[in-house]
């Protein structure tokens, strides 16, 4: 059976431009060993930017603004503003075991 390679880059395709570790790399920073505060998240789409665009990755741009509109259902928020802790998403969906 063979190993395949997962995919941390959502509908995009991971092997293009060396893709998958900073996608990798971003959800690791959003996540339970993540998170933080708003400007965090900020602080963490604008370096995963900074890096598809060293690839010269021509998605940089558009992962960039869905990361920017779109992350804050994903962000491990630890305090600040939010009416809830934790990622939005995991009181949706329940991790798979």
């Amino acid at each position: 059976m063979a190993d395949r390679e997962r995919n941390y880059c959502l509908f995009l395709d991971h092997r293009k431009y060396n893709r998958n570790i900073g996608c990798r790399r971003h959800d690791n920073l959003y996540g339970i060993a993540g998170g933080g505060t708003e400007r965090r998240r900020w602080a963490v789409d604008r370096e995963f930017y900074r890096t598809m665009r060293a690839q010269g990755d021509p998605m940089a741009l558009p992962a960039f603004v869905v990361c920017l509109f779109f992350g804050w259902f994903f962000w491990n928020y630890h305090s600040g503003w939010w009416p809830w802790r934790g990622q939005l998403l995991r009181r949706f969906v329940k991790a798979p075991r």
